[in-house]
């Protein structure tokens, strides 16, 4: 019987559309504004909890959850905890918002200009996934 092995890229797992953002406000009250900004109903789901292999502990971050009937994903994850950071290199962030776009366009300009709008966000940006040191982090 023949073998069949299929082989992800690395591209594949990094598909999606990432955005940091600066916040110093709670976790809950930025869920809201994008609830209400891009017009999502992020809700909160069990903690993002990675393996941190320096300090030999696990780490939990907030996380959110929302998926649209087109199944486009929307995610948002807390860049900080108690023991550590999600994406060690980006100390001066706050939050991630990943996007996985189902069947659906997605404008990421237009995602980008909504964030801006936002109040309590002093700083949004669009950052390339693959190009992070710690980008394995982001894969749930």
């Amino acid at each position: 019987m023949a073998k069949t092995i299929l082989k992800l890229k690395e591209e594949d797992h990094f598909d999606f559309l990432l955005f940091s953002i600066i916040c110093q406000q709670k976790d809950y009250r930025l869920c809201r504004e994008l609830n209400l900004k891009l017009d999502i109903r992020l809700q909160r789901e069990e903690d993002y909890k990675v393996f941190n292999g320096k300090r030999m502990e696990d780490q939990e971050f907030a996380f959110f959850r929302f998926i649209t009937p087109e199944e486009d994903e929307y995610y948002l994850v807390s860049n900080r905890c108690s023991k550590g950071l999600l994406i060690p290199e980006q100390k001066q962030i706050d939050y991630f918002i990943i996007i996985r776009k189902g069947m659906s366009r997605i404008d990421d300009s237009g995602i980008l200009g909504a964030l801006k709008e936002i109040r309590m966000v002093l700083g949004v940006y669009k950052v390339e996934a693959r190009n992070l040191k710690s980008k394995e982090n982001l894969i749930f």
